[in-house]
């Protein structure tokens, strides 16, 4: 009988090439590679984890039986209860996925008495070849969409909820992927676990579920962002501004500039090249801002996608465009009475650009597919290491935004222009990852790798210092950094053919050439101190030299470690 059912079912079977389309009677099915479904089995797992990934493909197993078990119903509407429930396992069949043995005859089911219990064998299982293919043996159960077919089937064609476990799994060694069905309450609390699987029964949901939490996450997180930023300005030296470190007088005159805008509330556009700091600038005015309890948000436009652009700065309603699920605030929203900073804003499309001069003008905005207008009080910091006024010449970059962004400007120097700088941040950095790789006996540099540092352009500037510095003392092996341990190209500038680039160098190039190896070997930071000054006969001047660090900074070493 059962052999004739499945006849039955394989003649309804029509394909329609010239249209693209499967039917069976007149509902449409679908056929994919086992190979096709096992590649996204493998993504969900390496994506989500074995935990995550597992409810989703029993959720999505249940929604395929339960869709399967009322069409059938719909299409076979005087066919018994005990023959729907055995028409789940033959469209299982004949989609593929395994073949149903050992089903039980009616003494097994008893509708009318609330009667259902089944016990049987998956042979040929999809699930099982495919994961013993990609993973090989599994320690657990693996068919969790014929799991969850089994079960969404059987709930639509009993009208009750019910429960497919399985047993053995031929993944895991087993010779049959054996499972059980039955009635969910006849199962006890241990199988909790099992049920937790079909929670969300719906991947619209589930999804759903997901965006509001990264939603709720984000907005946590711009919440905690000042604490975040108080934090680290405790583990870092103490700065002139906004956590930046340096005492050369190019660095000092960007920071003034900054120190005095910070209060009023104006466009800012910062100038530099990739790594100079122009982002830690913008924290320090906005910090020193009148909206310091208020949102900073940043945003690298160069990392959006232009398709994307818009909608991320100005957010969009429900429908806008596809994928638009739900309605989203944009960031200038999101930096309400706050401060937008707007990195590399060069990249902008010109379509952006014209919606941001818009939104600077008239201080407003319209979310994309939404004709209301939204009042929004943000103030604009921009950076880009491009040049601007070459791009309007191009056609690039809009002229009107740019005069209306122009309003400060304040250009940071590149590293190379800083005088000892580099040394100053080389010391901070030293210690930070010292500590971060558990490797607090590395405490400074050799006379060699000092020179180099101090010699080297830095053409990544201080992003490409900070990079080779983590690397060096991941290498050392002793107390000092050796100029092994730095990059070639670094350490390549020990030598006198590579002189310091830049006039304002010179007398870090001086005050290197005359470095004592012996005064780099010690550890103990206020004996090194002690050793430069009898170097130096006293002058502070000469043993902060001696030491790679400017007057200022040797005044505020001596004062904390309370040398006299």
């Amino acid at each position: 009988m059962v052999e004739q059912e499945e006849i039955q079912l394989f003649n309804l079977l029509t394909f329609d090439q010239s249209r693209g389309e499967i039917f069976l009677k007149d509902y449409r099915m679908l056929l994919f590679s086992a190979r096709a479904i096992g590649a996204l089995r493998k993504e969900l797992l390496e994506t989500l984890g074995a935990e995550q990934a597992r409810g989703v493909l029993k959720r999505f197993g249940y929604a395929a039986g339960m869709a399967d078990g009322i069409a059938l119903l719909e299409r076979f509407p005087n066919a018994s209860r005990f023959r729907h429930l055995q028409y789940g396992p033959l469209l299982n069949a004949l989609e593929g996925f395994a073949r149903v043995s050992n089903i039980p005859d009616r003494s097994d089911v008893d509708l009318e008495k609330g009667v259902f219990h089944i016990e049987a064998i998956w042979e040929n299982s999809y699930e099982a070849e495919q994961h013993l293919d990609m993973f090989g043996k599994s320690p657990e159960p693996v068919c969790w969409t014929l799991m969850g077919y089994a079960a969404g089937h059987s709930s639509a064609i009993l009208n009750q909820k019910t429960l497919v476990v399985e047993r053995e799994c031929r993944a895991m060694g087993h010779a049959h992927c054996r499972f059980i069905a039955d009635l969910d309450h006849n199962f006890s609390e241990e199988y909790n676990i099992e049920r937790r699987d079909y929670e969300a029964l719906r991947m619209p949901e589930l999804l759903q579920n997901l965006r509001e939490t990264i939603m709720k996450q984000q907005s946590s997180l711009q919440e905690q962002q000042k604490t975040i930023i108080t934090l680290q300005s405790k583990l870092t030296p103490p700065a002139d501004f906004g956590g930046m470190l340096g005492s050369s007088k190019a660095l000092s005159k960007s920071i003034e500039m900054a120190r005095l805008v910070a209060p009023v509330d104006s466009t800012v556009l910062i100038l530099g090249e990739s790594g100079t700091g122009k982002e830690l600038l913008a924290r320090g005015i906005h910090q020193h801002s009148l909206r310091a309890d208020k949102p900073f948000v940043a945003v690298n436009c160069s990392a959006l996608p232009e398709t994307l652009q818009e909608a991320e700065l100005f957010g969009f309603v429900k429908g806008a465009f596809t994928g638009a699920t739900t309605a989203q605030e944009g960031l200038f929203e999101t930096a309400s009475k706050g401060t937008l900073f707007l990195d590399e804003i060069g990249d902008l499309t010109l379509s952006a650009q014209t919606k941001m001069l818009r939104t600077l003008q008239e201080g407003e905005i319209k979310r994309i597919g939404e004709n209301k207008v939204r009042k929004v009080d943000v103030r604009i910091i921009a950076a880009t290491h491009q040049n601007l006024e070459e791009m309007m010449t191009e056609g690039k970059f809009r002229e009107d935004l740019y005069y209306r962004l122009n309003v400060v400007t304040i250009e940071l120097p590149p590293l190379r222009e800083r005088d000892n700088d580099a040394l100053l941040l080389a010391e901070y950095f030293i210690k930070k990852f010292a500590g971060k790789f558990s490797k607090r006996k590395v405490k400074g540099l050799s006379c060699e790798a000092a020179r180099a540092i101090a010699r080297y352009p830095w053409p990544g500037n201080v992003r490409e210092l900070e990079h080779a510095i983590e690397r060096a003392v991941i290498l050392a092996g002793g107390t000092i950094i050796e100029i092994t341990d730095l990059p070639e190209k670094v350490a390549g500038y020990r030598l006198e053919k590579h002189p310091v680039a830049g006039s304002p160098l010179l007398p870090v190039k001086e005050a290197v050439a005359g470095m004592h190896q012996s005064l780099w070997e010690i550890a103990d930071e206020a004996e090194r101190i002690h050793r430069a000054l009898q170097m130096s006969s006293g002058n502070r001047e000469k043993a902060a030299q001696l030491l790679g660090m400017s007057r200022t900074t040797l005044w505020r070493r001596l004062r904390k470690l309370s040398i006299d």
